[in-house]
């Protein structure tokens, strides 16, 4: 939801809770408790929201109060401090902005459908394990019981609205029901290393030629760089020993411009469709990709920025990439998807997952296992894709 939208809200949604200060890096008591209890509050809404930076005027308006220096930093850590200390998993997201010239941050509670949430690990003195917090009338406070049996009641109507039996097809591309892709493999024969050995190269060969005539002309080497360079960069005069030494290194000083190329622009990208052929929603759905481990099948862990900006796997997430975590010998990727309707396909990613792939691939097959569980479910949805290369 956007902010300007939650500022459209009375202030006393019970959905919604007002903070004029971020909650502080020492002590995660406050953050836990009021995250808890509004993911177990008896709303209906399936966002609810905690708003920093301001606070009721009175008559139900809004006034905004100034966010410190580093809001949005210490804003980012709230959601893993939330899936440290609590269970089960929640999803939760930072959300930031600029409303009418004040910097206004907030953090998104989506798809409360497995309640209780608890405490799982001593935060404090005053929160411990398996304590439990609601929000009512505005108020938070330790759930009692009579809160605890309407939350487990909620709990087992979810349960019986999710059936286990194979009721989401997942597929490559853009049909769920598309388990095999046909891949043409990029050409990766030029990376900006080779090219600029290359360039280097004709340099000392040319230096080499005038040498063996004796013949020195600055202005020589001028026309030939512009000639390999074009406009890239200025010209230097350079020795055969300095050309040298640039083209043995050439690979290590064009580093990051080959990931770039290899990760990135010549990267094979695949996104993944599902679809809901059962009769109910389902909520809280977690994919997890297996896929292997090979030199020239390097699947991307995070968003490759180009030469020059750098991109941390927070971010990456963030603009819709999918958790890549690489082991020895595997990769696994994994995604949440809120909520799952009925007979309506969605494209699962929000950025198409990157794999740097290599000639070698041609002709080959690559098969990536998937494991899918939602909310209700006993067991977990298995199934097998193919991906296939050639030239």
């Amino acid at each position: 939801m956007h902010l300007e939208n939650l500022l459209k809200k009375p202030a006393d949604s019970p959905d919604l809770h007002l903070r004029e200060a971020m909650y502080g890096i020492a002590d995660h008591t406050a953050l836990l408790q009021e995250v808890m209890g509004l993911a177990n509050a008896d709303v209906a809404s399936r966002h609810r929201h905690i708003l920093f930076g301001v606070l009721c005027t009175g008559e139900g308006k809004f006034g905004f109060m100034p966010l410190p220096e580093g809001a949005l930093k210490e804003l980012q850590n709230y959601a893993d401090i939330v899936n440290q200390y609590l269970e089960p998993d929640l999803k939760v997201v930072p959300l930031y902005g600029d409303i009418q010239g004040n910097i206004v941050a907030a953090l998104e509670i989506s798809f409360c459908t497995n309640p209780p949430y608890v405490v799982k690990l001593d935060v404090s003195a005053e929160l411990r394990r398996g304590a439990c917090w609601v929000r009512e009338g505005g108020l938070f406070r330790p759930a009692q019981r009579a809160d605890l049996d309407r939350m487990y009641r909620h709990a087992a109507v979810n349960k019986k609205t999710a059936s286990n039996n194979n009721i989401v097809h997942v597929g490559l591309g853009n049909d769920p029901n598309n388990t095999r892709l046909k891949l043409v493999l990029p050409d990766v024969m030029n990376p900006p290393s080779k090219l600029a050995a290359s360039r280097i190269q004709d340099e000392i060969n040319s230096k080499k030629v005038a040498a063996d005539v004796d013949f020195v002309d600055t202005d020589m080497d001028r026309l030939i760089h512009a000639r390999l360079y074009g406009n890239e960069s200025k010209y230097k005069e350079q020795g055969i020993d300095t050309l040298t030494e640039g083209l043995n290194a050439v690979m290590e000083s064009h580093s990051v411009d080959d990931d770039y190329y290899y990760l990135e622009t010549n990267a094979v990208k695949i996104n993944l469709s599902l679809v809901n052929t059962g009769h109910a929603t389902l909520d809280d759905v977690n994919i997890m990709l297996t896929l292997p481990v090979a030199e020239e099948f390097k699947v991307v862990d995070r968003l490759c920025p180009p030469p020059g900006k750098t991109r941390t796997h927070k971010e990456s997430e963030l603009l819709g990439y999918p958790s890549v975590k690489i082991y020895n010998k595997a990769v696994h990727v994994k995604y949440k998807i809120d909520r799952l309707e009925p007979d309506q396909p969605i494209r699962v990613f929000g950025e198409d997952l990157r794999i740097g792939v290599l000639p070698q691939l041609a002709g080959r097959k690559v098969r990536v296992g998937y494991t899918l569980h939602a909310s209700g479910f006993k067991d977990p949805e298995q199934g097998q894709l193919t991906l296939l290369f050639s030239k």
